[in-house]
C-alpha cells in the first residue's frame, strides 16, 4: 500500500501536518498508537494556552526567551556564523545543537497564519488574564483545549480523505537505495509487522516520558519516579526519535532535561499542579528539607524544584503548610489535584499521618519557624521575606507554621515532556549530523529539539501547530507538482 505521506503520531503535530498535506491534494495516511477514543496523546489533555497576546501577535518575550534558552555551550565562532545566510552556513553549524535564529523567526513569523488556518477548520480562541498568583503576559489558547483543536482537524482529515491507522506503531523507518526516506514499518496486534511506502514521512509522536529506560538514560537516576502528567504521555514510548537519530538525524535540544512540574501522585487528573510549592515548605521522606522554596516565583521554579522532587529518595516529599495559605485571593486555581490536603493538629499527628521520623520532622519545622522574621508577606512577587539563620534559607514568603493547623500534600515530579529531539529546518525538515535535511523526512512537536536549559512555557503546542502546518505545507510544495504530473500522464 503506498501513500503519498505518513504522518507519524495524532496530537496536535501531526494532525497539523496530515491535514495541510491533504489540502494540497496528496494521499495521507496516519498512525497512531492508541484507540480513535484516546487518540491524539499528550495534546488530548493539555489546555493547549500559547505565548501568543492575540490572534495575530506573539507575546513581546516569545523570541527573546526562546533565544536566551536555545544553547547549550557553543563555540565562540558560530554566533557570527549564524548571522550570514543560512545557505551559507557551514554544516557543522547547521547540524550543531542550538536553536538556530531561523527556527525561531520562522516560528514567530508563522504562528499568526496559523492561528487564522485553525479558525478555518473550527477552532476557535480563547484568551487567560493572569490572575494575583500568576506571572507572566497574557496567553491565548483554543477553546476547549488541545482535544478541541484534535477534534476540529480530525473532522477536516476525515473530509479530506485522510487515512488513520489506530492501534498501530510506527517500529522504523524504511529506506530506498539512493538514501531517501521509503516508508515505515508498522506494528499492530492484528497485522503483525508490515510496510507502508511513502515519499515522505513526518515523526510527530511526542517524546519519551512514557519509556522508563530511555528516561533513565538520559535524564538519569531516579527517572522511574517522574511520571508522564498525563495518560495520553504514556503513548511516548519515543519511537519516533529512535528511529530518526538511527537515520543520522542530527540530535537538538538537551537530552537530560524534561518540562517538569509538582504534581500530587494521589490524583488521576492529568496535570495535577499543586502550584503553590513556594508557600510551605518542602520535606523529603526522612522529614526533612532540602530545596529553598522561595527562590524564585512559581513561573520559573517549578521545574527545578519538580526534579529537585524527583531525585530524592523514592522521589517523593511533601509541601507543608497552614490553613493561611487558602487566605490567598485565587489561590485554589493553582491546585489542580482533586484531593485535599492531609491535616493534622501536632506535628506528631502530622509526621504519623505522612510516615515521617516525628523527631526529624518536628525539628526541621521548628528550626523553621524560629527563623522567619517579621516583615511583609506578597505572592505577587519576590518579597524578600526569608528566613535567617538556616543553613539552607527559605528567600522569599517566609512565614511560619501553625502547629495547630498543619496540612501537607504530597508532591511527585510530572513529566509533561521531554526536551531531547532532533534538529529541523525552518520547513521541518529534518537535518542530518552532517548539516544536510534527509530527503523525504520531516518532524513535529515534542520529537523535535528547541529547549535547552529552562521550558519556555506556553510554547510547545505552538511550535508543534505551526511546524507540524509547515511540514505539511513544504511537502505538498515538493510532491503535488509530481503528482499532478502522474496524473496528467
Amino acid at each position: 500500500m503506498s501513500q503519498d505521506v505518513i504522518v507519524v503520531g495524532c496530537g496536535v503535530a501531526g494532525m497539523a501536518a496530515a491535514v495541510s498535506a491533504a489540502e494540497t491534494g496528496l494521499r495521507v495516511t496516519v498512525l497512531e498508537r492508541s484507540s480513535e477514543e484516546e487518540r491524539g496523546g499528550n495534546s488530548r489533555y493539555t489546555s493547549a494556552w500559547m505565548r501568543m497576546s492575540n490572534e495575530d501577535e506573539i507575546s513581546d518575550d516569545l523570541i527573546d526567551l526562546l533565544v536566551e534558552r536555545g544553547q547549550g555551550a557553543i563555540p565562540p565562532d558560530f554566533p557570527k556564523e549564524a548571522t550570514r545566510d543560512y545557505a551559507d552556513w557551514p554544516p557543522q553549524l547547521k547540524a550543531y545543537p542550538f536553536t538556530d535564529p531561523e527556527l525561531i523567526s520562522a516560528l514567530a513569523e508563522n504562528a499568526p497564519p496559523t492561528m487564522h488556518w485553525l479558525k478555518s477548520h473550527g477552532i476557535k480562541f480563547i484568551t487567560y488574564e493572569p490572575m494575583l498568583l500568576e506571572t507572566g503576559a497574557v496567553r491565548m489558547g483554543p477553546s476547549g483545549g488541545g482535544l478541541a483543536v484534535i477534534d476540529s482537524l480530525g473532522k477536516s482529515a476525515e473530509r479530506l480523505g485522510v487515512n488513520i491507522f489506530y492501534n498501530t506503531t510506527a517500529r522504523s523507518l524504511l529506506q530506498t537505495a539512493s538514501g531517501e526516506v521509503g516508508g515505515v514499518r508498522c506494528w499492530s496486534k492484528s497485522r503483525g509487522l508490515f510496510d507502508l511506502e511513502s515519499k515522505a514521512v513526518v515523526i510527530a509522536s511526542g517524546g519519551f516520558q512514557g519509556n522508563v529506560e530511555m528516561m533513565t538514560r538520559y535524564a538519569g537516576a531516579n527517572a522511574v519516579f517522574a511520571r508522564p502528567v498525563s495518560a495520553g504521555g504514556l503513548n511516548n514510548k519515543g519511537e519516533g526519535l529512535e528511529m530518526m537519530l538511527a537515520m543520522g538525524a542530527a540530535p537538538a535540544g538537551q537530552y537530560d532535561m524534561f518540562h517538569g512540574a509538582p504534581i500530587d501522585p494521589r490524583s488521576l487528573r492529568a496535570e495535577a499542579i499543586v502550584g503553590v510549592v513556594n508557600f510551605g515548605i518542602l520535606v523529603n521522606s526522612q522529614g526533612k528539607r532540602f530545596v529553598d522554596e522561595g527562590t524564585n516565583t512559581y513561573e520559573h521554579f517549578y521545574d527545578e524544584v519538580a526534579w529537585t522532587i524527583m531525585r530524592q529518595k523514592l522521589g517523593i516529599a511533601y509541601l507543608i503548610f497552614d490553613g493561611t495559605l487558602f487566605d490567598i485571593p485565587n489561590v485554589r486555581s493553582r491546585i489542580q489535584t482533586e484531593m485535599g490536603p492531609a491535616r493534622a493538629h501536632s506535628l506528631e499527628e502530622l509526621a504519623t499521618a505522612l510516615s515521617l521520623p516525628v523527631d526529624t520532622l518536628t525539628k526541621t519545622v521548628r528550626e523553621y519557624n524560629a527563623a522567619t522574621r517579621p516583615g511583609t508577606f506578597d505572592v505577587r512577587t519576590r518579597d524578600g521575606l526569608s528566613t535567617q539563620g538556616l543553613a539552607l534559607p527559605k528567600s522569599n514568603w517566609a512565614r511560619p507554621i501553625n502547629e495547630q493547623d498543619l496540612q501537607a500534600y504530597p508532591i511527585m515530579c510530572g513529566n509533561t515532556f521531554t526536551c531531547g529531539g532532533v534538529k529541523i529546518t525552518a520547513d521541518a525538515e529534518v537535518v542530518n549530523r552532517d548539516g544536510t535535511p534527509i530527503p523525504g523526512l520531516f518532524a513535529a512537536g515534542e520529537t523535535t529539539g528547541l529547549y535547552y536549559t529552562l521550558y519556555v512555557g506556553a510554547t510547545s503546542v505552538l511550535r508543534g501547530l505551526v511546524f507540524g502546518r509547515q511540514a505539511g505545507r513544504k511537502i505538498g510544495v515538493l510532491l503535488s507538482p509530481q503528482k499532478q504530473r502522474s496524473v496528467e500522464v
